[in-house]
Parts: C-alpha cells; structure tokens; sequence
C-alpha cells in the first residue's frame, strides 16, 4: 500500500478495527503523505519517517524506534505471490469483520435490510476481488455497437408510434410505465409484452413479478392481448373444443414464454434468487413499490429511489429488458400529457433511475374515455432526428386488453 495506485484501492477494504494500532497509525498517514505530495506514486520513506515522527510528537523514543523497524519492512519489495497471499488475507479479514458486524446487528435486532441479502453482497464482493468471480466487462466492439444501430436490432413495441420515437429495446434498458388507477396499465403491459415476447431468443422469457392483484386476473389479460380476443371469444373457444393453448403458444413464442410470478410480501433477497433461476429476457415489475427490503431510508421518495436504481442494476446484472409499473399522482389526474414529475412520491428519485418514463394520460370525458395520450417525458432511446416525446393519441380496447395505434385519417 506504499504504491498510491494500491492503497486508494485498498484502504477501503482494510477493516480498521481489527487491525494492529501500529499499521492502522501508518495507514492513515499514508493517507496525510499522497493528499500533501500529488505527484507521488510511492511513498518516499527517508521523507516519510520524519514526518510520522512529526506528526505523533508524543511518541517516545522507543515506539518510535518500533515504527522505524516497521518502515525497514516496508522498504523492501515483496514478490508476486507473496502480495497475492497477503491480498488474500487482507480481503478474508475484512470478510470476517464485515460478516460479524452483520451477525451482531441482525442479533441485536437492529438489521435493516434482509440478512442473506447482505451476506450474499459481501461473498460476492470478496469473490470478486480475490479473483474467483470475473469481473464483467463490455467485449462489443464499436462496429458491432454501430450495427445493432444501423440494423434497427432490439425488441419493438406493438405500438408504431413508440416504435418511431424510440430505437428498439435492448438488455440493460429500464423504463417506467406510468398511470392513474384504473386507467389501463396492466393492460398496457399486456398488450405490449405479448408482441415481445416472440421477438426474444428461444430460451430467454418474460418475467412477471406480480405484487398488487390476483395473478390468475393478469394471466386472462395476457391470453387476451396475445390472442386479441374478448373473455367471452376465450371461453366459447374452449366450449368448441379449440386449441386454445396452441394458438397462444404460435402468438407469443410458447405456452410457459410468460411467466407470471405472485411476490406479495416479498423482499428484494427473494426477488433477486427467482430472477438468477430464471434467464429472463423482459422483466416486468408490478410494482417495485411493493417489494419489501429497502427500508434503510426515513423518507418515502428516497427508499423508492433506491427500489429504482435496484431495479435497473438487476436489468444490466441479468441483461434483460425492465418494465416498471408505477402510478400518477393525483396531479396528473385527467390530463392527457402528465409531466415528468408527476409520478407517485416521487418528483425526480424514480426519474432519474430509468432510461424511458412512458406515461399515458387518460380525459375524465365520458365520450373519449378509450381514448389514450402515450408521452415519454423522459427518453435516452430517442431516435436522432425525432423529437423523442411523441405526444401520440392511441385506442385503448379493454375488452380485448390491447393498445392500438390510430387509422391513418381518423
């Protein structure tokens, strides 16, 4: 840790609790050293000794001397495998007092957050500096990066007038779908993830974290949407005797492509080991809201923020494609454009964690009541040369649980 390229990558792990006063006194103060030296890369020790002494003037002659046969040690230069076995002790003792400091939380009944999600965090951290877990870079080079651009390559929407002011969908990619209540969400999500879900690869699936209704009610609208069909056009299929499930197999990929998964009362420890099982390709999360584990935040909009941003870190983790059901506050009731800010407790935490924000507005007018406002008042995925928010008037067809994209010339 005398190189400064070492010790500003290391000092964050050393568990200064549980190491000797001695090293832990030195340790800081080669700190103090590359914070009053920049252009240091090592530290020098013929000017580092003087300063030590400096600065611990009550320090007697004798411990003094103790420090000077620790800096004599320091001068030398260890090899290879010496470093990685002392790396490899230095990252196990800061497993074990991270670990124990957890232990003695969860004991004294003070643990916020679930205890096998921060036990799982730490193992995974210490795999990874130890080297037994790789480090997960991006090997795309950027003529394929620009191909995927220039070939249009992702999962489209059932809606062209998405499909125009946004480029396809890719893994990573998290956006929020926003409404009122009762206003079509679910149906939208719906309509929208049967016309994906052919477009995935053959063994990626759609994951449907339901925690808000009955999931036996979502499953009628997904068979729906992918069918185009009214409940009662469902039922007389199965009164004739109609291979109802084959039909909805050659509509969305197969029979099991969605996944519909009940998470009422779950915590984000649970949610994360069905999402590692599962090689989803779309995720849809109804809601995240709901889900238990995030409660380290006193204010509302702070923990939902942090619910986001988890959310979006398990799309790049598990590269697929996230889809986040929230609702509009009362403030963007009966408009047709609601703003960005308009989401339920939160002004700008959800906001900032996505890559789209697709809100869809609704009049309180009877006579246009299926008719939908489609707004992204956030869009990182605008195509160039559009204007990325597309302000589109769609139909909303609840019978059949589809949305629709107007008639030229109506």
């Amino acid at each position: 840790m005398k190189y400064r390229k070492d010790y500003q990558v290391l000092i964050r792990t050393v568990p200064m609790k549980s190491v000797d006063p001695k090293t832990k006194a030195l340790l800081e103060d080669f700190g103090k050293y590359f914070e009053k030296f920049h252009e240091h890369e090592v530290i020098d020790l013929e000017l580092f000794t003087p300063r030590f002494r400096q600065w611990h003037p009550a320090l007697t002659e004798e411990q003094f001397a103790s420090y000077k046969g620790m800096l004599k040690q320091i001068s030398q230069e260890a090899d290879e495998c010496t470093r990685q076995g002392l790396l490899r002790d230095l990252y196990e003792l800061g497993l074990g007092t991270k670990i124990a400091n957890i232990v003695a939380e969860y004991d004294a009944g003070s643990l916020l957050i679930p205890l096998p999600d921060l036990l799982t965090a730490e193992l995974d951290t210490y795999k990874m500096n130890v080297g037994l877990q790789a480090v997960p870079w991006d090997e795309k080079t950027i003529e394929e990066l620009l191909a995927e651009d220039m070939n249009d390559e992702g999962v489209k929407w059932r809606l062209n007038c998405l499909n125009e002011a946004m480029r396809p969908l890719r893994p990573g990619d998290f956006g929020i779908i926003a409404g009122r209540p009762d206003k079509g969400k679910t149906s939208f999500l719906s309509s929208e993830v049967t016309f994906m879900a052919d477009q995935l690869p053959e063994d990626r699936n759609v994951l449907w974290f339901n925690n808000e209704g009955m999931s036996g009610r979502i499953k009628k609208r997904i068979y729906q949407s992918a069918l185009g069909k009214s409940i009662s056009a469902l039922s007389e299929m199965v009164k004739n005797g109609e291979n109802i499930a084959q039909e909805y197999a050659n509509a969305v990929g197969r029979t099991d492509k969605i996944r519909v998964v009940n998470i009422h009362g779950f915590h984000v420890g649970q949610v994360e080991a069905i999402l590692e099982q599962s090689n989803p390709g779309i995720v849809v999360f109804d809601m995240i809201d709901n889900i238990r584990g995030f409660g380290s935040e006193a204010r509302t909009d702070l923990q939902l923020e942090e619910m986001y941003k988890w959310a979006r870190e398990r799309c790049v983790k598990y590269s697929c494609i996230g889809l986040a059901a929230s609702q509009i506050s009362s403030e963007g009731d009966g408009l047709m454009y609601p703003s960005l800010s308009m989401l339920k407790d939160s002004k700008t935490g959800k906001q900032g964690a996505c890559d789209f924000q697709l809100m869809i507005g609704a009049s309180n007018d009877e006579n246009i009541k299926h008719c939908r406002y489609i707004g992204l008042p956030k869009n990182k995925l605008r195509r160039e040369d559009t204007p990325g928010d597309p302000h589109c008037e769609v139909v909303f067809k609840p019978h059949i649980a589809r949305y629709e994209d107007l008639p030229y010339g109506s």
